[in-house]
């Protein structure tokens, strides 16, 4: 282990979580004078426990603590960023890999072309709030190629607050192949893991059919495009209207 590189690694994250070696000795059970020995250079000889406990503490892989990793760097930055974001944002993050790992578009078992569809649950009001994440599949094989190559996942409407645009159980498809453009349909999160579905235009995120709030253009970077809207499968079910 690079000593050294231990030390300035643990210096830089006490100043990011602005804690004191005295608070950092309280929360890893460890001596005040051990700790000053590790960042003053005195001690050569550091036990494993000791930088487990410190790790614990400052919620950081241990890996990234002692500066040695098996990963490239990019995967280790981003595991660094995640340390530091609450259960909520992880939530939506974890949300995002499953959909990167199933959005290829894969072929099953029988040869079918099969679609990931992606099911809110939970508050269905302004933004949509994935509390579960839960999927069903769609069978894609008869659509043309053209849509299938720009066709990342799907999304399942279950509201009807979208009317006469889009229908409660509509499927809308999503695509990822380029940033969003003025006057497309836009899929957004932001940091608490609510989804809004927007029209981009020059004045801001405008609201579908005006259900929702107007987001203003220089609020724009608050929220992430998951993708682009680029169909509705429509499923209109006069029953539930009845």
């Amino acid at each position: 282990m690079d000593l050294q590189a231990f030390r300035l690694t643990l210096r830089k994250k006490l100043q990011d979580k602005k804690l004191t070696l005295n608070a950092l000795s309280i929360q890893a059970d460890l001596s005040e004078d051990t700790l000053r020995s590790i960042i003053y250079g005195k001690s050569q000889d550091i036990k494993l426990s000791t930088i487990i406990k410190i790790a614990n503490v400052l919620q950081c892989p241990l890996d990234d603590l002692i500066g040695r990793t098996i990963y490239p760097k990019e995967v280790t930055e981003i595991a660094t960023r995640l340390c530091y974001l609450p259960k909520r944002s992880l939530k939506t993050i974890n949300l995002l890999l499953d959909l990167e790992e199933n959005t290829l578009l894969q072929k099953s078992t029988e040869g079918k072309d099969i679609l990931p569809i992606l099911i809110p649950t939970g508050n269905m009001k302004d933004g949509m709030f994935y509390d579960n994440c839960l999927y069903e599949e769609l069978d894609i094989s008869e659509y043309p190629e053209s849509l299938k190559k720009v066709t990342d996942f799907g999304i399942k409407l279950m509201t009807q607050n979208y009317e006469p645009i889009y229908f409660q159980n509509d499927i809308l498809l999503i695509s990822r192949k380029h940033l969003p453009e003025y006057n497309d349909t836009v899929i957004y999160v932001d940091h608490n893991g609510k989804l809004y579905l927007r029209k981009l235009l020059e004045s801001g995120l405008e609201p579908i059919n005006g259900f929702g709030k107007t987001i203003p253009i220089q609020k724009r970077n608050h929220y992430k495009a998951l993708g682009i809207v680029i169909k509705a499968i429509k499923e209109f079910n006069i029953e539930d209207y009845r």
